[in-house]
């Protein structure tokens, strides 16, 4: 049975504001309530698995840092710093080093007096990293900028091989882009590029990444010829 744990306290808190936010939207229509809603089991298909403990999973939802240590059945979210206000969602990925994790989230850009909407109308997606198990982030990397709603991350892959090194897809209007990074998410580098899906032009993630973030995709159907 899948459960959410979360401290008593907060618990409380979070019923007090469900209760506000209730307030908030029958003053409103509920408008409000339908933008602020966020349930984490829908974000459940993006959780990142430990390559070094296949029981310790990981998940960026509704704002927050999950973490389980049973495949998945109890999660329990983690007080963490330094992470951006406005993210809403991302990708985690996991290293091979323990308690190392990187964070894909798009951020605002900034506007000035020759695009002064640019703050909400373009996007720009960036790297975050923890060494300490996802309670402290440090921002390491941002790539282009994009127009909003339209610039994202695809996927965000930890190499279960190699201790530091970390593989992102990014879509930028109809440009998807592979990058590779070996220096804990500190610098990337643009490994191929393709055009309105992913896989229209052939590019590929390492075998090793597809094989531990994609098992049934690479099962050997072959019949052992």
């Amino acid at each position: 049975m899948l459960q959410l744990a979360i401290p008593i306290r907060l618990r409380t808190l979070l019923i007090t504001g469900v209760v506000g936010l209730g307030l908030v939207a029958a003053a409103v229509g509920g408008l409000a309530w339908y933008l602020l809603r966020c349930d984490v089991q829908d974000y459940f298909h993006r959780s990142a698995t430990s390559p070094g403990n296949l029981q310790e999973k990981y998940l960026f939802a509704c704002g927050y840092v999950w973490r389980s240590t049973d495949g998945g059945e109890v999660w329990a979210r983690l007080s963490s710093s330094g992470l951006p206000l406005a993210a809403r969602d991302g990708y985690i990925a996991l290293d091979l080093q323990p308690r190392r994790l990187y964070l894909g989230v798009v951020i605002p850009t900034s506007s000035s007096v020759y695009c002064w909407n640019c703050a909400w109308t373009f996007l720009r997606p960036a790297i975050y990293v923890s060494t300490d198990g996802g309670q402290t982030w440090t921002y390491t990397y941002r790539f282009k900028r994009g127009p909003a709603g339209n610039n994202n991350f695809i996927g965000l892959y930890g190499d279960p091989e190699w201790e530091g090194r970390v593989w992102a897809v990014v879509k930028n209007s109809d440009e998807i882009t592979y990058y590779g990074s070996g220096t804990d998410g500190r610098f990337w580098r643009r490994t191929c590029t393709e055009y309105y899906f992913v896989g229209s032009s052939g590019c590929k993630l390492p075998k090793s990444v597809m094989q531990f973030a994609f098992p049934e995709m690479m099962v050997d159907t072959s019949g052992g010829e």
